[in-house]
Formats: C-alpha cells, sequence, structure tokens
C-alpha cells in the first residue's frame, strides 16, 4: 500500500516536473537567469558611462603601422608607454601588439598573415580601403552591430549620427563591418588666397566673381606689382599626383573650382538621376577646359603648371610669385609664413571661391579613413567599446582628457595654472601620445568648425576653443569660418562614392588617370583641341570606365 503511494507520489512529481519544463518563465540552461541578466544590463550601462574596470585584466591583441612622427618619452616603448599603462590601471585593459612595422609595410605583413593563417589580432586599424576589404571578405572579422548598440556611449552615437555618411564606407550589406576613422573634414577645402599687399597696391578689391578675378589677374600682369617680371597670376598645380596626376584636385592650387559652377566636379563621382557618374566625363567639363585654355594662353597661370606639383606650387608662393592661389584653411600656417620671411611687407589674406553666374562649387574632401575591425572570435567586444568610450570624451569640460592626453607629453601645467602646449614649456620635450593609441577618437567636423567660432567672435565654452583663440592666426580662422559658411552654402560638393575600390578600380584607376591627365593638360596647352574631350570620354569608357561605372552604380544600390 505504502509502495503504490510512493509510485503514485512519484508520477505526480514527474508530471508536474515535465509541466513546469514547458513554461515560459522558467529558467533553462540555454539562457542567462534574471540575476545574470540583470547583471549583464548593469555592465553595460557601466561600460556605456566609461565607469567599468575588468576585476580580471582582459587583453586586446593588435598590430601598428609606425611612422617618423611616432616619438617616445621616459625609455617609454609602443608596448609599454604612458597611455598603454592608463589602460591597464584604469579599464583593466593589456593592450597587445602582435607587431609592428612602418606604414609602407603593413598591408603587405597583413595579407602575409591572413594568407599563411596565421592567429590574427583582435583589432586592427587601418585607412587603407582595399586592405580592410579584403579582412572583411575572409569572414575573419564580424559585424560590430549589435555590439555598438549595447556598448557605444551617447557621446559616440550622436557623433556616429550626425552625418549620412558616417558608416558609408565600413557598411557592407547593412552591416557595420569597422568601426569608423575619420580625418578632419573640410581640411582640404579650397578657399581664395590673395597677395594682400598686390590688392593693395592695385587699389582693387578681392574679386568676387570670376570675371573680376579674370581682371584682377590682368592688372597682375599688366601693372606688375612689387616690380616683379617673374610673376604668375594664379597659381595652379596641375602636375599633382606624378606621372598618374590628379591634374585639378591637388591638395594645394586645385582648381575644381574652375568646373564646379557648370556642373560637374573632376575626378569625382556625382549623382545625376539616381545613378553615379564620373565628374571627368560629364559634358559640363568643356566650360572649365576652355577657360583654363584661355588662362593659360593669356599668361594668367605658369607655363610650366604641368609640371607643378604642391611642393613646387608652395616653393614659388615663398618666394613671392604667386599672386592667387586656391588652396585650404591652414594655408596660415605654411606656406604663408615661408612669404612673408622672404618677401618684407607681402602676405595671403583668404576670401571666398569666385561665383560664375552667381554659383561657386568646388569639391569636398573626403573625411573618411577606413576603420577599426574586430576578430569574428574575439570575446571582449565590450571591453574594446570601453576603451573607446573613454578616450572619446577627450576635449570635454570635466573629462580626465580634457586638457589633451597627458600632462607633460603633449601639454602641461604652468606654475600660473595656464595650460601650454609649447615644445619650450613642456618638460623632457612634447611627444604626441595620440599616436599610442588603437586609433585616434575624432568628430570630424569639429576642429574646423571650433575654428569657424572663434572667427566669429563667440566666447570660448571650453578649454580647446581658449586654445583656439589664443594660438590660431586671424587669417587662420577666417578661412576656416569661409569653409563652414561654404558648406552651409552648398559650394562644397562631395564624393558620391565612398566604398572601397571595386575590382576594376584597382586594375583600372591608374590607366584611366593617365587618360584624363594626358587629354586634359593637352587641351589646356592647346597642343589637342576642345573637341577631344569627347575622344577621351569614348577611350575612357572602353579602356574599364564602363565596368568601373557600372561597380560603382551597384555599390551605390546597395547603400
Amino acid at each position: 500500500m505504502i509502495r503504490k503511494f510512493l509510485s503514485l507520489s512519484l508520477i505526480m512529481m514527474i508530471a508536474f516536473v515535465t509541466a513546469c519544463s514547458g513554461n515560459n518563465n522558467t529558467v533553462s540552461e540555454a539562457e542567462p537567469s534574471p540575476t545574470n541578466r540583470e547583471s549583464e544590463d548593469s555592465n553595460a550601462e557601466a561600460i556605456q558611462k566609461g565607469t567599468y574596470k575588468f576585476d580580471t585584466p582582459v587583453t586586446i591583441t593588435t598590430v601598428k603601422a609606425t611612422d617618423t612622427t611616432m616619438k617616445f618619452k621616459n625609455g617609454e616603448t609602443v608596448e609599454n608607454n604612458v597611455h598603454t599603462q592608463w589602460a591597464r590601471e584604469q579599464l583593466g585593459i593589456n593592450i597587445k601588439y602582435l607587431w609592428q612595422v612602418p606604414g609602407d609595410q603593413f598591408a603587405t605583413k597583413m595579407r602575409l598573415m591572413l594568407t599563411s593563417n596565421e592567429d590574427l589580432p583582435d583589432v586592427l586599424m587601418t585607412e587603407d580601403m582595399t586592405l580592410l576589404n579584403e579582412l572583411t571578405q575572409s569572414g575573419k572579422y564580424k559585424d560590430i552591430s549589435e555590439d555598438y548598440d549595447k556598448y557605444a556611449s551617447q557621446t559616440i552615437k550622436d557623433i556616429y549620427s550626425s552625418h549620412p555618411l558616417m558608416w558609408s564606407q565600413v557598411t557592407f550589406d547593412g552591416k557595420k563591418m569597422a568601426f569608423p576613422n575619420f580625418a578632419h573634414a573640410g581640411n582640404d577645402n579650397g578657399v581664395m588666397w590673395i597677395r594682400q599687399d598686390w590688392l593693395d597696391e592695385l587699389d582693387m578689391k578681392a574679386p568676387a566673381t570670376v570675371e573680376e578675378l579674370e581682371a584682377l589677374m590682368q592688372a597682375i600682369l599688366d601693372k606688375k606689382p612689387g616690380g616683379s617680371d617673374n610673376m604668375i597670376p594664379l597659381g595652379v598645380s596641375l602636375g599633382a599626383g606624378g606621372s598618374n596626376p590628379y591634374v585639378f584636385g591637388g591638395w594645394l592650387g586645385e582648381s575644381t573650382w574652375v568646373f564646379g559652377p557648370s556642373g560637374t566636379v573632376p575626378n569625382q563621382w556625382l549623382e545625376k538621376d539616381g545613378k553615379l557618374v564620373h565628374g571627368s566625363t560629364l559634358p559640363e567639363m568643356k566650360e572649365g577646359l576652355a577657360r583654363l585654355k584661355a588662362w593659360y594662353e593669356k599668361g594668367y597661370i605658369s607655363k610650366e603648371a604641368g609640371l607643378h606639383d604642391e611642393n613646387k606650387l608652395a616653393e614659388l608662393i615663398g618666394q613671392g610669385r604667386v599672386g592667387i592661389v586656391v588652396a585650404p584653411y591652414w594655408m596660415a600656417g605654411w606656406p604663408t609664413p615661408d612669404l612673408e620671411k622672404n618677401v618684407p611687407g607681402a602676405t595671403m589674406n583668404p576670401y571666398p571661391l569666385p561665383t560664375l553666374n552667381g554659383k561657386a562649387a568646388a569639391r569636398d574632401t573626403n573625411f573618411l579613413r577606413g576603420g577599426m575591425i574586430v576578430k569574428k572570435d574575439f570575446k571582449h567586444t565590450d571591453a574594446l567599446f570601453l576603451y573607446l568610450n573613454r578616450i572619446f570624451e577627450k576635449g570635454k569640460v570635466g573629462s580626465e582628457f580634457e586638457n589633451g592626453w597627458y600632462q607633460d607629453y603633449d601639454y602641461t601645467i604652468k606654475a600660473d595654472k595656464t595650460i601650454s602646449v609649447d615644445e619650450n614649456d613642456i618638460p623632457g620635450g612634447k611627444v604626441g601620445p595620440a599616436k599610442y593609441l588603437l586609433m585616434e577618437p575624432k568628430n570630424p567636423f569639429t576642429n574646423l568648425k571650433r575654428l569657424a567660432k572663434m572667427s566669429r567672435g563667440e566666447e570660448p565654452s571650453n578649454v580647446e576653443e581658449e586654445r583656439t583663440k589664443r594660438t590660431s592666426s586671424p587669417n587662420h580662422l577666417k578661412a576656416a569660418e569661409i569653409v563652414d559658411n561654404g558648406w552651409n552654402d552648398n559650394t562644397y560638393i562631395p564624393n558620391a562614392f565612398t566604398g572601397s575600390p571595386t575590382k576594376t578600380m584597382q586594375s583600372k584607376n591608374g590607366i584611366l588617370a593617365k587618360l584624363e591627365g594626358e587629354t586634359f593638360l593637352g587641351i589646356i596647352y592647346g597642343k589637342k583641341p576642345l573637341n577631344d574631350f569627347d575622344n577621351f570620354v569614348h577611350e575612357w569608357y572602353k579602356i574599364g570606365g564602363e565596368q568601373v561605372t557600372k561597380e560603382a552604380n551597384e555599390w551605390f544600390q546597395s547603400q
């Protein structure tokens, strides 16, 4: 009787346990317990805020491309320095370098690791989009979308959602395959710099239109301000890029602004009617080519402009031979000081680009610079984001990096409590700890907009703005303001293709650029008729341009 009762009780218990196992609220081995889930959520929140520290240190392996500007002090090295010590002590993160090589050897070294199936680094930063594409396609690195949503700080999310292009270079099939890296936006955008002493001597105002610009160039030739016969009214670097020149887009002396008002930007992809077209192949190019040809014939640009790269043009500016040049906002720091040193009383002041039929337009320099990829089997992407969340607070009031990276490395606090970044004030000399980081945190638009803000006379609201106001020349600030105004007026046209080079681009871009350089220089020099442009377009498509355009549009549609 007792045995029967026990058997019945056992059956009821089994039935109860079986029924409970089908209840969705029951914890199984496959799911974290509510306590563990709460702990994970709490950890994720602390990581987002940057307040977390790993009790058991986590190691992040990486590799390094070095350059001659990477310097150390106090006996430090790439593996052991003020920054790696900070990561270890503050975050519980050990940064381990598998190797380091000069930048020009980096891609080759990584490809060897990939092909020989070596253990790859947990994280890797590269600006080489061809290499990034190869590593992504290898299947060894992962989509970080979920980790980004879970762990990225609000500061990072605000930056990375502030412009539609932020993720465009590292998104593949809708997946975030790298953490984007940036340069300063607008860094090489064109501003018109003019010899102010020549303007004053000629008693002319700065040209606001192309017609007024032509009048100024003619006056420079006719009246020879400064008393020199060997002068160049307009400095251009048509030889930028060496044997395969990017004819109109050098970082000093660019001339895309000659074509922009006509409706195209040479050597740049543009969106027309929902499709990408290469700006150098559009019929609107003819008007700009005809204008440059006329300027060449009149002596407004040098007879050797096709041989002048940016460095040669800088030399000519420093010698005092150039009257007008379209160059970046930072020209106030170089080469203008060379001019002022060599030619007493000479200087160059910045002005907006001239308009044609009421419009000014030029290329917008690309601020996308590859990104950081994360290995698929890396277990601590949370540690990587903790690290990124902390360093992206640089410059914020109250941040540990408010004044710079590390005291007595890239800045110092003087006896009077003021902050100095002067080499002579920093004990033992100045070094750049940004070179020690896994990647340098950057809001691409902050730098130029900070300069523009100070130019407009607004009061500094943080240490970086105070430093900018104190250390920047008025012309430096004014030129940045001109670029910022140009963004607001849609003067600067971005490249519509921001993906990694396609297969055909990698194999054909060189020969396409060579054909473009030879044709356009030939037209400007008068060695080829203007109508030869039509033959160029036909040949460009024939030798690879058609397939390049097809692949560019496939990428564009995927975005």
